[in-house]
């Protein structure tokens, strides 16, 4: 039984991107001749404003990451530990599980007076804010744009989301308290409780959302770099599609990096067929993008690594 549970999840995996592959072949065959009529001409100016509006993005997610571990702990890190931490850690997000890269910062920040508990609940707030930034963020977006999505469902859940992150901020001690409580039932561990004041929880939650403005600027910039000319009205879809896209694909756990599921959900919300090539080219290169900018930022993550283990072996 327990064999077929682990092969289960890589399975359904595989299942779901090979149809959501099949899904898109079939979509740029129907749609060849408009794909074929665009002229993909690349703009490198507008290329490098995307490539650093990813970069920026997961700068910023790595300021809040650093500066929540140090609010909370009395050891202390430097931004470049942090940086090589928290990005080369980011390279297993296309591995199956979302555990892998607290793993491997538990395993490099051992040696500094870290608590693995610390490490998983600095992780699990500024992911949960992190979503809920760009989940907002993206909704907002779509909300005042010309996207087919229902306006009166869009704003039910925006109020219902501001609603549960201004009750976090404000009774966060209870609520946190009540989570690792809970956690620790199920999983039957014993995670430490953390004291997380509200000051902290702010500044996430203002670092969080410039990290969601900068990722939308970076796919609106790459509308630009790959040879779409958007009016503003499309300029919020490609935003808002995109930010809620991301979302919903880090949540889709079966899925490495959310890999066809962000793809699909971005095709649908762009406006599928209605939209010509747009819908089916921007969700592709742009996944081929932040991979690339990926597989850069862990690069450098993992030199500064070594070269920081090496200060460290030094007498």
């Amino acid at each position: 039984m327990t064999r077929v549970r682990r092969l289960l999840k890589p399975i359904l995996s595989a299942i779901v991107v090979s149809c959501v592959g099949f899904f898109f072949y079939r979509a740029f065959q129907r749609n060849w001749a408009s794909v074929r009529a665009h002229e993909f001409r690349i703009a490198p100016s507008y290329l490098a404003c995307s490539a650093l509006g990813v970069v920026a993005t997961s700068l910023l997610a790595t300021l809040a990451w650093y500066s929540a571990m140090n609010t909370l702990s009395r050891s202390k890190i430097s931004f470049r530990q942090s940086v090589a931490a928290v990005n080369a850690s980011s390279l297993t997000k296309y591995i199956p599980g979302k555990i892998w890269s607290y793993a491997l910062q538990m395993y490099w920040l051992d040696g500094l007076g870290f608590s693995k508990a610390l490490i998983v609940y600095v992780n699990l707030i500024n992911l949960l804010i992190s979503l809920g930034m760009s989940l907002m963020l993206g909704l907002l977006c779509l909300l005042f744009s010309q996207s087919s999505v229902p306006t009166q469902p869009l704003v039910a859940v925006l109020v219902g989301l501001a609603a549960a992150d201004i009750c976090c901020v404000l009774f966060s001690r209870s609520l946190l308290n009540g989570l690792v409580s809970l956690v620790n039932r199920l999983f039957k561990r014993s995670f430490s409780y953390f004291e997380v004041s509200q000051s902290l929880l702010v500044r996430l939650h203002l670092i969080h959302f410039l990290a969601a403005v900068t990722s939308g600027v970076g796919a609106y910039m790459f509308c630009f770099a790959i040879g779409y000319r958007i009016d503003f009205g499309q300029a919020l879809v490609v935003v808002g599609s995109s930010l809620v896209a991301d979302v919903v694909g880090f949540l889709a756990i079966i899925v490495p990096g959310g890999l066809g599921v962000r793809e699909g959900l971005m095709y649908a919300m762009l406006g599928g067929q209605a939209t010509g090539s747009l819908s089916l080219i921007l969700p592709v290169a742009s996944r081929m993008l932040n991979m690339f900018v990926d597989v850069l930022l862990g690069a450098v993550a993992l030199k500064l690594l070594q070269t920081l283990a090496a200060k460290q072996r030094e007498p």
